[in-house]
């Protein structure tokens, strides 16, 4: 069985791609995303466009393997699918067309032209919700486009978008419970209003990093029970999903993509026990998947909703089977914001990722009084692009990114550190930090021609960084030995018992 789901041309509209399913002509959604890894402090006005560039992606849904015919519309002569162990065949005519035998749903992306330009495919699963669309606790969309605007869930409710359905809103619960946000269409953020307080080229306008406002695309605080299935977020004002104080939230399926703007993150968990991220592809530009603790200044303007009873912890969170494409920031990461008791228990596991920049794959960055600790990376796959640019800062708006397309940049695999951050840190001096101990990294891959290399920083003998693990790391199918991590490894004297495990 194989379900295309509609597609609904709204707005701008790529035509990169003519794509067959079984012989079947299948349609495709656009989006905006970032063509270039150039970010900046909020300048009191959104991104300028021209560091962007229209994609395509395809939805479906099958049971059965499916024949996939990709028809490019202008010259290639070879092309990637990601990541590198897609499950099926590739077949590729150049300038005519790119066969793809897929055995099993999946998520992957077919790349003639490097890194921009790529086609998304979102295969998922058959599935059936057994939802009752008409039932008094369910907010259903159908097929076509609907504008929703700011939906605030109450406990007990379900937010229904069908395939076919694309809903302009932000959606967002507190002290909410069972809550379900479910479906194979698209909920898209673009239509939320965006106040500016700064225009652009305004005088003193160097460092307005608080003077804006906008929603993420959904929002959960101190909510309890929560499920989102299946969704594909589209064009988010600010983060994709942001989770606070919660217990029990339960993501799985989903698709991110069209993150282009400013500090468009992927999926946060700040505070929050027992939470969990499965099966999903998250591409953003600003960082993918974080997992982290918080103090409830950020949440001011719910402060009369939820009071100041909130979970003052982030442990068991388990991040699985995730495809990441990060076009900024960091990939997978503990912290940056570690406010509160610790960060513990969390799991990244299975997740491939298929696009990285120097920010960093595997992180934990410690900036406030909480303990990172008992953590792991296990079975990390990471790709590099062929040559792989800098990420840069762009200072004003006259500022132009330059890249002249060589080799340039290395990337750390691993980078842990500890820091008394001028902008993050919400403590008063450094004495109060944290430490990271206990963090086991293993059953790595690495596919690059750039040298893997790894960083452990320590702020002082206190906050340090301890009892690192390492092992079974493998470059282009190379296991590395400890010799390699000793030549590679970059660390300071605030920095104990980094073993590397053969």
């Amino acid at each position: 069985m194989i379900k295309i789901y509609p597609v609904q041309q709204v707005g701008e509209k790529c035509d990169d791609y003519s794509v067959l399913i079984n012989g079947q002509e299948a349609e495709l959604n656009t989006a905006r995303v970032s063509s270039i890894p150039f970010n900046r402090r909020w300048p009191g006005h959104q991104r300028q466009t021209d560091q962007t560039e229209l994609v395509n992606f395809l939805s479906f849904a099958t049971d059965e393997p499916v024949e996939i015919t990709v028809k490019p519309k202008y010259p290639f002569y070879t092309a990637d699918v990601r990541p590198h162990d897609f499950d099926g065949t590739v077949e590729i005519i150049p300038n005519v067309e790119i066969k793809i035998r897929m055995n099993k749903p999946q998520y992957f992306t077919v790349e003639p032209y490097g890194r921009n330009r790529a086609l998304h495919v979102f295969a998922d699963g058959i599935k059936e919700y057994g939802t009752e669309v008409n039932a008094k606790d369910v907010i259903y969309f159908g097929a076509g486009t609907h504008d929703a605007g700011i939906m605030e869930l109450k406990s007990g409710q379900t937010v229904y978008i069908d395939e076919g359905a694309v809903v302009y809103a932000t959606v967002k619960a507190f002290h909410a419970e069972n809550i379900r946000i479910i479906g194979r269409g698209i909920l898209d953020n673009s239509r939320n209003k965006e106040k500016i307080l700064y225009e652009q080229n305004v005088e003193n306008n160097s460092v307005a990093v608080n003077n804006e406002y906008r929603d993420n695309a959904v929002s959960l605080v101190c909510c309890k029970n929560v499920e989102i299935d299946g969704i594909t977020i589209r064009d988010s004002l600010l983060y994709n999903i942001d989770v606070f104080s919660c217990e029990n939230v339960n993501i799985n399926a989903i698709k991110i993509i069209g993150s282009w703007r400013f500090n468009t993150d992927g999926v946060h968990f700040a505070n929050c026990i027992d939470c969990s991220l499965k099966n999903s592809f998250v591409r953003t530009f600003d960082d993918s998947i974080n997992v982290r603790g918080h103090a409830n200044w950020e949440y001011d303007r719910w402060l009369d909703v939820i009071g100041k009873d909130y979970i003052f912890t982030c442990k068991n969170v388990k991040i699985e089977n995730c495809i990441v494409w990060n076009d900024w920031g960091k990939c997978l990461q503990l912290g940056t914001e570690t406010y509160g008791e610790e960060v513990a228990g969390v799991i990244f596991k299975n997740c491939k990722l298929i696009h990285v920049t120097p920010g960093g794959a595997m992180n934990a960055f410690l900036v406030d009084n909480a303990v990172i600790h008992d953590c792991c990376f296990r079975s990390i796959d990471i790709e590099f692009d062929a040559n792989l640019p800098y990420s840069k800062i762009q200072k004003s708006d006259d500022d132009i990114y330059c890249y002249d397309g060589k080799f340039e940049a290395n990337s750390y695999i691993v980078n842990f550190r500890t820091e008394k951050h001028l902008e993050y840190s919400l403590i008063k001096s450094e004495e109060e930090l944290g430490y990271i101990s206990d963090i086991t990294v293993e059953n790595v891959n690495i596919f690059a021609k750039q040298k893997p290399t790894f960083a452990f920083f320590g702020q002082n003998p206190k906050s340090c960084v301890k009892n690192i693990t390492l092992k079974n790391i493998y470059w282009n199918g190379e296991k590395l030995f400890e010799n390699y991590f000793l030549k590679h490894c970059e660390k300071n004297e605030n920095v104990s018992d980094v073993k590397y495990k053969e």
